[in-house]
């Protein structure tokens, strides 16, 4: 779903897809529309997925100017809880120091 288009409607829906998620191992999402919103959903995904190796988020929006960050840290967070995830591109997002870049 690289560039596709996809925006927090369906990036949310993804999200909750990964919470009983068996065998997807890869998820491309790099180039398009997600906000904040689906941070937030994928890191409440990442708590429990136990499946998913890696994640390309690259060139969204998750952290768009002058919004909260704290979507964004708790998707980070989630991390501390996830054990198979061994690669998340987030670069382009407009990351701030409040996240660590």
């Amino acid at each position: 779903m690289t560039r596709a288009g996809v925006g927090d409607d369906e990036g949310m829906e993804i999200a909750k897809i990964l919470y009983n998620n068996t065998s997807l191992k890869k998820l491309e999402l790099e180039g398009n529309n997600l906000s904040t919103k689906t941070a937030r959903e994928l890191a409440k995904a990442l708590k429990y997925n136990k499946t998913l190796e890696f994640l390309d988020l690259e060139s969204n929006a998750l952290c768009a100017e002058g919004e909260d960050v704290k979507d964004m840290i708790e998707m980070l967070r989630a991390l501390e809880e996830n054990k198979t995830l061994l690669s998340l591109n987030i670069g382009n997002n407009k990351l701030e120091v409040a996240i660590g870049t």
